[in-house]
């Protein structure tokens, strides 16, 4: 590789008494999240040819192999040769071709322990050690009316929804991802997944608890949303209800609120977002 100006991750290690909790995949991503903010063009590991774990996961994330040095394999991501075919490959920019975007509703109890990065101002938030807290991909159980309107692709912005207060300045968007698979579990009523296929399914990328899980089943509709995390705004920069209805942009049920790119990018910017930190163009 030649001479040139990057972020380097330093050694990762993963203790084998906490496999499973995608500690690996959460390291990887908050690297990521701190190349983006480095304003840098590439970022760098080096690896042993050993640690297979750990390379499978790299590539997921869109390195790819830059030689040796030494004993150990380099892998590299250029922020100039971003592959929008995967959504995770691009993380954490977005693919600059979306069309669309659209909210997601989020109880504040479920939105805290599932997007542990999204802080609140003045607000107290639970912890939680969660396999799918840690992680970048997640899972959300959606029990909608109807047919959820969302698409592969879609930019979606996190609803949280503080129960037991006022919609109007307790409701706010906190983070965007990108929604990467859409799957019906229960459509007006009908199974698609038998329930032990939707267990698995989920594994350990959602917060909820079985016993929720299993309520959640004999609702009349049921979608399991894998999302990708790509972003927060970060306390006294998450966006209220009334701010996006005055700016037309939160008109009628979460779920039916449909954004073009144009309006994205503006919740964007209103979150404190600069547009060409985000996507790569």
């Amino acid at each position: 590789m030649p001479c040139y100006t990057r972020i380097k991750i330093g050694t990762l290690k993963i203790c084998d008494d906490v496999k499973g909790q995608r500690l690996g995949e959460g390291a990887i991503g908050l690297a990521l999240w701190y190349w983006q903010k480095s304003m840098l063009d590439q970022i760098y590991v080096t690896v042993f040819s050993k640690h297979n774990s750990l390379i499978r996961i790299l590539k997921s994330f869109g390195f790819t192999s830059g030689g040796r040095k030494g004993e150990e394999e380099v892998f590299y991501k250029d922020k100039k040769k971003l592959s929008y075919d995967d959504s995770k490959k691009s993380f954490p920019y977005l693919n600059p071709s979306f069309k669309r975007g659209g909210y997601l509703p989020i109880e504040d109890h479920y939105h805290d322990q599932m997007f542990q990065f999204s802080e609140l101002k003045q607000t107290h938030q639970e912890e939680a050690v969660l396999a799918a807290s840690n992680g970048i991909t997640k899972i959300y159980v959606a029990t909608p009316y109807s047919q959820p309107d969302y698409d592969p692709g879609d930019i979606i912005f996190v609803y949280r929804q503080h129960l037991g207060a006022r919609k109007t300045y307790r409701y706010v968007v906190t983070s965007f991802c990108t929604l990467v698979e859409r799957i019906p579990v229960k459509v007006d009523g009908v199974k698609i997944k038998l329930y032990s296929e939707f267990i698995e399914y989920l594994g350990n990328k959602t917060v909820l608890p079985e016993e929720e899980i299993f309520k959640m089943y004999e609702k009349k509709n049921v979608y399991a949303l894998t999302l990708l995390y790509n972003g927060y705004f970060g306390a006294g920069n998450n966006v209220a209800h009334y701010k996006l209805k005055e700016e037309g942009l939160f008109e009628g049920h979460p779920y039916g609120v449909k954004l073009n790119a144009d309006q994205v990018i503006k919740i964007m910017k209103m979150g404190g977002k600069n547009e060409k930190d985000i996507i790569v163009n």
